[in-house]
């Protein structure tokens, strides 16, 4: 039996990679299609100063996903770590969808240096093929990463082998097309690019009040006004259809975000622990290469609530002979805590509300051309706003999924790696300080680049000598 200990440092510890992972995912993933516009308009409008705005903005670009590529393959490192047990489980499953956010990930990253300094050497059709390549690698990359988080919450697709215990694939395309997953990658898409449309408001803001770089930030404010707003209405009016989904988790976690109790649901886990129990006996039996018919009979009927008899390995090592009072410990413990997710979700609302009353003011005063300093300073002080939406949502998602790493099927203290308590706290610790060195590093660099401006691209009326 995994200590308590063991199971909140490795969930600290996944947190951590996970927070520093959805700081700049969001930002990089509309910023890539930002930088596609942007670009597309300066080749088919022939006007060089979107080309000088493309390669501002690809600066900044390049900062955040320098960052978003580290996040990525440390957190994806951490399943063999600290969660191999849920590794060994999901592995045939999560081939697939990680593949994708991987391809994604390095489709971009080798675009990246083609677009950083292939301005000179590149026609402008390929140049803007590159950026474009990159938004597309990035969406990609998204997208896989979110079906396998999707999947976590539904599990679609794929059933138990009793010997091995772990999860095979037995349909690509139910995981593929999982509902859950979508709704969770289109929500999440278009918050992403509410967070790159304030993070560009909010720079071309200062800009516009320091009265410098005006033309580049006048016409970079026009364009995430633009994008904002339609990105929070979107968002908005489609809401996280993944709340609203199949399941008994996905049900308890509309309750907890509503505030209202779960006594029903509470009776019913429990009548599936019991039943949980029963599948777990017989799966032993099993496991002893029995292959009675009315014993795989019997389990084909109780496996559905195995994980609920997993509660209880919290407790004890052994399921058959949990006591009362542990049984009542893994009912408590099979539904998210309210208040958290009840204050979270109103949180996301506020900060969506707000950004929607920002970017229709943003939109208006560029309609009619009024220039208010209070608006620009509003646009700025927001600056927060799109990360704390975003991250109340993945915090609504995650949190709102708990105690099970795969819903109903595995919970989170079976998916754990047997690490000493130590080596945790010391792995937590070494990656804590090197995570913050790293967004001191991507802070401080942004900053000079804003400090810069356009000084270090091409001036304003000088054509970029393309290859032909």
């Amino acid at each position: 039996m995994i200590s308590e200990a063991v199971v909140e440092l490795s969930r600290a510890q996944f947190a951590l990679h996970a927070v520093q992972y959805f700081l700049f995912v969001p930002l990089t993933l509309g910023l890539s299609l930002l930088l596609a516009a942007m670009e597309s308009w300066f080749v088919f409008s022939g006007q060089g100063v979107y080309q000088r705005i493309t390669q501002f903005w690809g600066k900044l670009f390049a900062i955040g996903f320098g960052l978003n590529m580290a996040s990525s393959l440390v957190m994806a490192s951490q399943f063999g770590t600290h969660w191999s047990y849920f590794a060994h489980y999901v592995g045939d499953v999560f081939a697939l969808p990680l593949l994708l956010g991987f391809a994604g990930l390095f489709i971009a990253a080798n675009g990246l240096g083609w677009f950083l300094f292939g301005w000179q050497r590149l026609g402008k059709g390929t140049h803007l093929a590159v950026t474009w390549l990159i938004a597309i690698g990035c969406h990609l990359s998204f997208f896989g990463f979110l079906i396998a988080s999707g999947w976590m919450q539904n599990p679609v697709g794929a059933e138990l082998n009793t010997q091995t215990l772990r999860l095979e694939l037995l349909d690509v395309s139910l995981v593929l097309s999982n509902p859950l997953a979508w709704a969770k990658f289109a929500h999440s898409l278009l918050a992403g690019y509410v967070v790159a449309a304030g993070f560009v408001l909010a720079i071309s803001a200062y800009y516009l009040l320091k009265q410098r770089e005006t033309e580049l930030a006048q016409r970079s404010y026009r364009m995430a006004a633009a994008l904002g707003l339609a990105s929070v209405i979107a968002t908005m009016a489609i809401g996280d259809a993944s709340v609203y989904g199949a399941g008994a988790m996905q049900h308890n976690k509309l309750a907890a975000i509503n505030g209202l109790p779960n006594d029903a649901t509470l009776a019913q886990n429990r009548q599936r622990i019991g039943n949980g129990i029963k599948a777990y006996t017989i799966l032993q039996e099993l496991r002893d290469d029995k292959t009675e018919p009315e014993l795989l009979a019997a389990f084909a009927a109780a496996k559905v609530d195995l994980g609920y008899g997993l509660l209880l390995k919290r407790w004890r090592e052994s399921v058959t002979d949990a006591s009362p009072a542990q049984i009542e410990q893994a009912v408590s413990a099979s539904v998210p805590a309210s208040g958290r997710l009840y204050w979270g979700y109103r949180l996301m609302i506020a900060a969506g509300a707000l950004l929607a009353l920002l970017f229709v003011a943003a939109n208006a005063v560029n309609i009619v051309g009024w220039r208010h300093a209070w608006l620009f300073k509003a646009s700025v002080y927001a600056l927060p706003l799109p990360w704390l939406a975003s991250a109340s949502g993945w915090f609504i998602s995650e949190f709102g999924r708990q105690p099970w790493l795969v819903a109903d099927m595995l919970p989170i203290w079976q998916g754990v790696s047997t690490l000493a308590v130590a080596d945790l706290a010391v792995s937590l610790a070494a990656y804590g300080l090197t995570y913050a060195g790293l967004l001191a590093l991507a802070v401080m660099l942004t900053l000079k680049f804003i400090g810069q401006g356009c000084a270090t691209v091409l001036p304003i009326n000088q054509e970029p000598s393309y290859v032909a």
